[in-house]
């Protein structure tokens, strides 16, 4: 998970009008979360709230085409690992 998803998670949050800990952003990511990132995060949203401002739709549309690309570049991965195998048994 990126640190946007993890804004993303303390905003949910603040709207809530729940506290920010770093368990409860850790209940809201639905993966697997570099903790070294959350505990940042977490720890500059308790000393100024201002520094994590709102994602804005323009931060938004660059997550999804980044998260977009990402799945593209693993898909693609996947196809050359299949056909080396393919090449690796037919030269074998």
């Amino acid at each position: 998970m990126s640190s946007q998803d993890i804004i993303a998670a303390i905003h949910s949050l603040i709207s809530e009008g729940k506290s920010v800990s770093t368990a409860a952003v850790r209940a809201r990511m639905s993966g697997p979360v570099n903790m070294a990132s959350l505990i940042q995060l977490v720890n500059q949203y308790k000393q100024s709230p201002a520094s994590l401002a709102p994602m804005t739709e323009q931060t938004q549309t660059k997550a999804a085409q980044q998260a977009s690309q990402e799945q593209r570049i693993n898909a693609l991965e996947e196809r050359v690992a299949r056909l080396e195998q393919l090449l690796a048994g037919k030269a074998g």
